[in-house]
């Protein structure tokens, strides 16, 4: 194989999406666009990876930096061609297969990018160009072939004759060049045409003309070179994309009980005999385990599961961690830096944030943990607070192993409960607790006699 240096176009601002942000971070499965073309390119191992940036260039830069990237800027966008000319300095001195992508062509394969530079390289071409066939072309620069195949030139709509807007071959935008040839041809390009930019696809016809090979190499599906251009691109790309990940997972011994409505994002990793119910969504880089139960309504972020683990229906969580047979809900949320240690349970209607719950824990009922470090086999009853802010800033609480925690119970932190320490129902704790020790704060009751009794 050749030396082989990528292009990605992604400097345009995208004003049909109608939005603030630059398309290119717009997100299909949880990831930016961007980043699933970048995910592309670097499969492909190549010698140099160059993006071309434009509308909101240190956004991207900001989000995409990194040792392997080149990045040009287009400081105006002239078309597709100018923005390539704009890579010519970071690949002045490169011999070798220029492959150029489109930062907006989201859903193209692994296979079928490998299958496009192995024709090109064995077909002995100068230029490739992958093309598609669609029902209805419109929108898009047309291909024109020649008796024996070979393509002779690709003309925008906007530019065709009439008749020619029944030619249903279609640009995907993706292109093979040698790159001796690339950027001599770049030169020579012009704006004389009916949007006043500097067309990309005009090298074909310059390829052409000068006797060099030219070809176009048909792809059979359509959605895979689809261009993300609008909204409704946006939602078709994700129907797909989320089709297609939900199938993986299942080739790979995940049971998904209704895939149609399981939501899982592109990075998100599931264990063999995991199962997913309805109405789940497992987003970011979120890793589950094997044997998972995830019971419906669950949503589950940037979270890694261990395995055997059970979320039961109408669960939150976020930024956590959660070991092995670990139970977590109904109805519980899990807020960012929760660590689950190995069989602790967290129960209905509990909130967990920024704590370290230990091994065989229990909060089983209707409970606010914060700022916590709890450790092993101890029992949080329903009802219990940690009140971890004063107002003005967070406080931790500590419970060592062994702590049995009594219904409605109020620890207001910073506090430390001692091994084996019982706190009796209905406290408010506001001092250390000696391991060892029975903590009861409760006001005397009082019993007054009715002076009368109430009418009905």
């Amino acid at each position: 194989m050749k030396s082989l240096a990528v292009i990605i176009l992604a400097a345009g601002k995208g004003t049909r999406m109608k939005s603030d942000l630059v398309k290119v971070l717009h997100p299909l499965a949880g990831t930016p666009l961007l980043a699933l073309t970048l995910d592309l390119a670097r499969s492909l191992r190549p010698d140099r990876l160059v993006v071309v940036v434009g509308s909101q260039k240190n956004l991207v830069r900001e989000q995409f930096g990194a040792g392997d990237l080149l990045f040009v800027d287009q400081e105006e966008q002239l078309g597709t061609g100018h923005a390539v000319l704009t890579a010519g300095p970071a690949l002045k001195d490169f011999q070798g297969t220029v492959l150029i992508l489109c930062a907006d062509v989201p859903l193209l394969s692994e296979e079928t990018i490998k299958k496009f530079i192995k024709s090109h390289e064995e077909g002995l071409n100068t230029l490739s160009v992958l093309t598609t066939r669609l029902e209805n072309p419109s929108g898009y620069g047309r291909a024109f072939r020649g008796e024996k195949g070979q393509l002779l030139r690709i003309v925008e709509e906007k530019d065709l004759r009439a008749g020619e807007e029944t030619i249903r071959e279609i640009n995907t935008g993706i292109y093979c060049l040698e790159a001796q040839f690339l950027f001599l041809a770049l030169l020579g390009l012009s704006d004389q045409n009916a949007q006043k930019e500097y067309y990309l696809t005009d090298i074909v016809a310059t390829a052409s003309s000068q006797g060099k090979k030219a070809a176009a190499y048909l792809t059979e599906d359509p959605m895979e070179v689809m261009g993300i251009n609008t909204r409704l691109d946006l939602a078709k790309a994700n129907q797909y994309l989320r089709r297609k990940i939900a199938e993986r997972h299942m080739l790979e011994g995940v049971t998904l009980i209704d895939p149609q409505t399981t939501y899982i994002d592109h990075q998100v990793e599931i264990g063999g005999d995991t199962v997913l119910y309805p109405n789940c969504y497992l987003l970011g880089k979120t890793s589950l385990g094997k044997n998972c139960r995830i019971e419906p309504g669950c949503k589950i972020t940037d979270t890694q599961v261990g395995n055997f683990v059970t979320i039961k229906a109408s669960s939150v969580i976020s930024e956590s961690v959660i070991e092995d047979r670990v139970e977590v809900g109904p109805f519980a949320h899990l807020r960012p830096q929760t660590l689950l240690r190995e069989g602790s349970r967290i129960g209905n209607f509990v909130e967990v944030k920024k704590s370290v719950i230990g091994k065989g824990t229990k909060a089983n009922h209707l409970s606010y943990l914060g700022d916590a470090t709890v450790g092993e086999k101890v029992n949080i009853s329903a009802g219990t607070i940690f009140c971890n802010y004063d107002g003005h800033k967070k406080h931790p609480t500590i419970i060592e192993d062994g702590v049995f925690v009594g219904s409605n119970t109020e620890l207001v932190a910073p506090i430390k409960i001692g091994r084996n320490a019982i706190i009796g129902a209905g406290s408010t704790i506001t001092k250390e607790v000696p391991p060892d020790h029975l903590a009861v704060s409760r006001t005397r009751q009082v019993n007054y006699k009715r002076r009368s009794r109430r009418k009905d």
